[in-house]
């Protein structure tokens, strides 16, 4: 079952309603994708779950290199090194889910355009995060040519997409930022 990191390993909504419909959107956005594979980091946050806060500081959940990935075990390296894989991406599904009622008006979600970021704006960090201990995170210095976005007023049956992590072999030795900054704000 895909649960998530602090998740019931039980059949929850996740498991059963949403990583299908994951799968779905990802197979549609990203036809080219060879394999898809469910992050179990995933997180629920919200009153009433073990993630009650939201996070109001700007931040990128993961690193800029293969090796800030926060599940780089000796499998996922071997696979990672094969000739075929050019590289690979994590991607964020956000939306609200049950039981909340009606449309998002507390702490909505806001993403950063990635082109309007600069690399040197990009500050290294180390995060805690449940039992995978400390991981690599991107926080960022303002800028007044970041361009910001949120969707207002989201409902169950909205979805916002984007990328939170992406790095290919093609890439070594340069890191190039091609992910979203988000943060929830008041």
């Amino acid at each position: 079952n895909f649960t998530g990191i602090g998740m019931p390993k039980i059949e929850t909504p996740v498991s059963r309603i949403y990583a299908k419909e994951v799968e779905e959107m990802v197979r549609e956005l990203m036809p080219e994708a060879k394999e898809v594979e469910l992050d179990p980091l995933c997180a629920r946050r919200g009153p009433g779950t073990k993630n009650p806060t939201y996070s109001f500081a700007v931040h990128q959940d993961y690193g800029l290199t293969a090796e800030d990935w926060p599940l780089m075990d000796n499998g996922f390296k071997s696979r990672f090194d094969e000739p075929t894989v050019k590289g690979f991406m994590a991607v964020n599904f956000w939306r609200p889910v049950a039981p909340m009622k009606g449309p998002v008006k507390k702490a909505p979600l806001a993403v950063c355009d990635p082109g309007s970021v600069k690399l040197e704006d990009c500050i290294g960090i180390h995060i805690k995060w449940d039992d995978l201990g400390y991981v690599k995170m991107l926080g960022l210095a303002h800028d007044d040519e970041q361009r910001w976005f949120y969707y207002p007023d989201m409902t169950q049956d909205e979805v916002l997409v984007f990328k939170s992590f992406q790095y290919f072999k093609s890439q070594a030795g340069r890191p190039e930022l091609k992910t979203c900054f988000h943060t929830a704000f008041e």
